[in-house]
């Protein structure tokens, strides 16, 4: 019977690869609540990262706060023709 030794140094030392000491201590998290509840807590933004909010009340005025920045910058398409007869979208930006 031939074995082979490669299996047995592979399972030997992929033990200790794994490393259980954590450089910052795990989040408190919000523990159980409905699903509803946690996507009420998600703040997407439309520059820079989304936003995670445990606080119903700061959650719900910093989404208000988005939605008027959003509707602020909102972007209109318009269909031009050019003087070379080429069909092109230009953009427009409606403020209000």
């Amino acid at each position: 019977m031939k074995i082979s030794v490669w299996p047995i140094c592979f399972i030997i030392t992929s033990c200790g690869v794994y490393n259980s000491r954590f450089d910052c201590p795990p989040g408190r998290g919000i523990g159980c609540a409905p699903v509803n509840e946690i996507l009420d807590m998600i703040i997407e933004r439309e520059e820079g990262e989304d936003l995670f909010i445990t606080d119903p009340g700061t959650a719900l005025l910093l989404r208000q706060q988005e939605q008027k920045t959003v509707a602020h910058h909102k972007k209109k398409l318009r269909l031009v023709k050019e003087d070379s007869g080429e069909l092109v979208f230009m953009e427009d930006r409606e403020e209000g």
